[in-house]
């Protein structure tokens, strides 16, 4: 089971960045789901595969997102990995000062905090 997390600041909470996350779960056909006033998930359907996207909002100004699918890492999970690269630019497409921190195909398995 494929599964991808990077973080990314800083991050504004507030209109912008949500009607950002609309945007993109419309263009990639899904619909965004707000499971509280700072979780998000969308499920998406790509090349044939479910993809869980799930969104956190935390404290301070880091956003969370972690990518999770069927798809098998023995490979490295390409198509999984792929999504992550497309969220990754276009959020940072619509937060033009964020900046990923950490991600975990990249940094290893665990963040560590610096």
């Amino acid at each position: 089971m494929a599964r991808f997390e990077a973080l990314i600041k800083p991050i504004a909470d507030g209109k912008a960045l949500r009607d950002a996350l609309e945007q993109l779960a419309q263009s990639w056909g899904g619909v965004l789901t707000w499971l509280d006033r700072r979780n998000a998930s969308l499920d998406l359907v790509s090349g044939g595969l479910p993809v869980k996207l799930l969104l956190e909002l935390r404290r301070g100004d880091v956003l969370s997102v972690l990518v999770s699918s069927r798809e098998g890492m023995g490979a490295g999970a390409p198509r999984s990995q792929k999504l992550l690269d497309q969220l990754l630019s276009e959020l940072l497409k619509h937060v033009p000062r964020a900046q990923v921190q950490y991600r975990s195909d990249r940094d290893g398995p665990i963040f560590q905090a610096v």
